[in-house]
């Protein structure tokens, strides 16, 4: 038993020791590499990697290039720096076993941590008497570094093009594709010097900002040009960056690289094919003119239109092929749209909703409301007193705090009540206090700062109630501020559905992203004021297909894939699969885009995701379609499988979404284009006739009643009459004994029956409008008809019914025959 223990003192021991270890550092004189360039200053370097004709370099973070001709050598300088000796040692354990022909991923594999644990060990097991000495002995001479790596301390910045993804590939690809763009457009050279590097300031940005840069006769010219992803990388269909070089413009990789002319023009052919079928909703697609009008200028093309332009530029191309290395990025094509003013609606959408995330501006507008309770419950409502309250009891605190403070250090200087209430109201804003401060010490402001950010750790309560109340009134006041642009904005996107069906296209690829807003860009934001001054364009129609049938009767099979938050399942299924299970291939492609418009109308009014669940379960419907028998002709098992999952969690989405943002919903009303209202109207027809139905089940199966009176009653009240009942039934204390004991029941049963009543109202409200031009139905109501319009297609009616989001199934929660969305809220309390 001894012997045990003293094995566990000595393994301890020397865990501890290598454990201690780790904080040491050791001064070492290490190289770093220097580029002598010709005509030019030497360049120190963090780490140099020779690829072909080119030399890329680090430096302090960024990234650049040189030719390998313009480099005249290269060589290195000692530089003096702390290095954990971990590092050093676990080297000198490179080498050892190099030398003694130990397989290199051998070598790496064995952690240098183990070989100083056991040397720890070893020298424990000396003797129990000389522990101390050894301990001291170990800490000073085997540290513990961290894992291994062979980037020296000052190039563990990331290396903003090390990462093996193809985001980062592409950066650097598109980058050196307009450095030679540059030398040509300066005139320098196809061999000149030159070299880009990325800001660091903005690397961790979406938007990259990049400096370019030629050796010109003289000095390096130099300019600066942005790259940023666009939209989400699926993929399965082509990558898009947002580009400003000269003009803003998408620069679009394909997934597959295409290095056959023929495919490239015919795939630019393809678009424009689609374009022209679209016309006159306007369309940005790929053109070889983008790029080549910057590389030379053609005779005679003033007078061309962009149509004449480009056909010139590909006839160019395809009899001169050294033109073609301009539409190259990498050694693969790639397809360039310029987008001249235009405004992506992803970009509209999120200024419209920034307003929301400047919670000092609230206090600012109204500094007497944090004080004044009368003020603050007018403002925020009186059930906002609570918040109120714990906003006074972080105050007080604050102020005792910063009391303490000033005195604690002397200072001669008072400290003034508004001075603290400026401060408090900073900090809880995440700013920094007393920046206008010039009078009062630096150093005590900090202090202050700290003091005060110690009070609100300890309440997070009230600071996140606090934190909500001023998103909530923010998002009121954004929300009326901008609700004419967002009804605008929405009501266009259902007139280009409208359009896109009547030019039989499915883009298939809807999303903020690939629309644009196609009005005067000098009138902006102004125009959004107006919906007929502006429409909605499309952005990159590579998804799209035509909707009329070929000779054969056929639709032709598009592109399979799509954006998770605005893509169905049948997005990843061939046209035949559609056909064999759901019918119409033409029309359920057309309701693709349905379901788009509904995530992005959605987003515009919120400025929040509306698929955020579905979109989460993709992996897992792809799983299921890879996982049957067959992945390009799945069965109907399979199919249902994958179609349950996806719409369960999809109808938990629109059902969770519209109930949040209900109150915003209900305020905007949007004009449903002509060609929509049967549809829509019929839908909510139906939607009424449930609700109808479900009321009466609700009234008939209730146990609380057996008086047919009483049913009749119920079944005859309105609205109003049944918020009274409610108001009797939740005063307990007012009713007789034998009632008080089913009193909770009938609350949950009046107010159930409430939401059906109040729904079977709006219903027939939005009947009576869509039947009137304009056709102005609430967002509401529209979101809610075209979500089960398109589910309905898409999920066969004999599958079994998709639980309730409560759990339970449907039969219990509204009628057993329908799966309408809005006869599964009955059971909700």
């Amino acid at each position: 038993m001894d012997a045990m223990k003293k094995w566990i003192i000595l393994v301890a021991c020397s865990i501890v020791c290598t454990a201690i270890a780790s904080f040491l550092e050791v001064g070492v004189t290490a190289e770093r590499q220097v580029i002598y360039i010709k005509g030019g200053e030497p360049v120190l370097v963090d780490s140099i990697n020779r690829t072909g004709d080119l030399v890329l370099y680090t430096v302090d973070g960024k990234s650049g290039m040189f030719m390998e001709d313009d480099v005249t050598s290269i060589g290195s300088v000692q530089v003096q720096k702390k290095i954990a000796l971990l590092k050093v040692l676990d080297r000198k354990k490179l080498q050892v076993l190099k030398a003694m022909g130990v397989d290199p991923k051998t070598a790496r594999s064995l952690d240098i941590r183990l070989l100083v644990f056991l040397a720890a060990l070893a020298l424990a097991c000396a003797g129990m008497v000389l522990f101390r000495k050894t301990a001291v002995l170990v800490k000073q001479s085997f540290p513990k570094s961290e894992p291994r790596s062979d980037l020296q301390p000052e190039a563990q910045t990331a290396n903003l093009f090390a990462q093996d993804s193809h985001e980062s590939s592409d950066l650097r690809d598109i980058a050196m594709f307009f450095l030679e763009l540059y030398k040509l457009q300066k005139g320098v050279g196809k061999d000149a010097p030159a070299r880009f590097s990325m800001a660091s300031d903005s690397a961790a940005k979406k938007m990259k900002r990049f400096e370019l840069g030629v050796k010109g006769s003289n000095d390096w010219l130099t300019r600066r040009m942005s790259i940023g992803p666009l939209g989400e990388d699926t993929g399965s269909k082509s990558k898009c960056y947002y580009v400003i070089y000269d003009t803003h413009m998408v620069v679009k990789i394909p997934p597959t690289p295409i290095t056959d002319m023929e495919k490239y023009v015919s795939a630019i052919r393809r678009e424009v094919q689609i374009a022209v079928q679209l016309a006159p909703i306007a369309c940005i697609i790929p053109m070889v003119s983008v790029v080549l009008n910057k590389v030379k200028t053609l005779p005679c093309i003033s007078d061309c239109t962009q149509e004449q332009i480009e056909k010139q530029y590909i006839r160019l191309v395809e009899g001169e092929p050294e033109y073609r290395q301009y539409l190259k990025i990498g050694d693969r094509f790639a397809f360039f749209m310029e987008l001249t003013n235009s405004f992506f609606l992803g970009r509209v959408i999120a200024e419209l909703h920034e307003s929301k995330n400047k919670v000092a501006d609230e206090f600012r507008e109204a500094p007497e409301v944090p004080w004044d309770q009368d003020a603050f419950t007018t403002r925020y409502g009186l059930d906002a007193m609570p918040v109120f309250e714990g906003l006074q009891t972080l105050y007080r605190q604050c102020e005792n705090e910063a009391k303490r403070i000033f005195q604690a250090s002397g200072t001669s200087e008072p400290v003034h009540t508004f001075q603290i209430k400026h401060w408090f109201l900073n900090c809880l804003a995440g700013e920094a206090i007393g920046h206008d401060e010039k009078e009062v010490d630096a150093d005590l402001l900090q202090r202050v700062e700290t003091g005060f950010t110690g009070v609100l750790k300890k309440h997070p309560q009230e600071v996140e109630d606090l934190n909500q109340l001023l998103k909530t009134q923010l998002a009121r006041k954004g929300f009326s501020q901008s609700r004419l642009q967002i009804e605008n904005i929405a009501s266009n996107l259902l007139h280009l559905l409208d359009q896109l069906k009547e030019k039989h296209i499915a883009l298939r690829d809807l999303k903020p992203d690939n629309l644009f807003l196609d009005a005067n860009p000098d009138d902006y934001p102004v125009f959004l004021n107006n919906a007929e001054s502006f429409a909605i364009g499309v952005i990159d129609v590579e998804t799209a297909i035509s909707l009329v049938p070929d000779q054969n009767g056929y639709v032709a099979q598009p592109l399979l894939g799509g954006t998770p938050l605005y893509a169905t399942p049948l997005h990843v299924l061939k046209n035949g699969t559609i056909a064999s299970h759901f019918g119409d291939v033409a029309e359920l492609l057309h309701l693709q885009d349905w379901f788009a418009t509904i995530a992005i109308i959605f987003k515009a009014v919120s400025g929040r995701n509306l698929f955020r669940r579905s979109a989460r379960s993709f992996p897992a419907v792809l799983k299921i379609l890879k996982s049957g028998p067959s992945k390009s002709d799945p069965d109907e098992a399979t199919v249902k499988a994958m179609s349950r999952k996806f719409w369960s969690a999809a109808a938990k989405d629109i059902k969770t979404s519209l109930t949040e943002f209900s109150d915003l919903l209900n305020q905007l009303s949007l004009a449903v284009p002509e060609a929509m209202v049967p549809a829509m109207s019929a839908e909510l027809k139906r939607e009424a006739a449930c609700l109808d139905a479900a009321i009466r089940k609700h009234v008939s199966y209730s146990p609380l009643f057996k008086s047919e009176k009483n049913k009749k009653f119920l079944l005859e009240a309105s609205s109003d009459t049944i918020a009274k009942q409610i108001a009797k039934w939740d005063n307990a204390q007012s009713l007789p004994d034998h009632h008080r004991k089913v009193a909770p029941q009938m609350v949950s049963f009046l107010r159930n029956l409430n939401r059906l009543k109040s729904g079977a109202v709006e219903k027939r409200e939005a009947i009576a409008n869509i039947e009137v031009p304009p056709h102005g139905v609430s967002a509401y109501s529209i979101l809610e008809a075209m979500f089960q319009i398109t589910f309905r297609a898409m999920y066969k009616s004999q599958w079994k019914s998709l639980p309730s989001p409560n759990g339970e199934m449907p039969e219990k929660a509204a009628l057993e025959e329908n799966r309408s969305l809005v006869t599964t809220i009955i059971n909700d309390n």
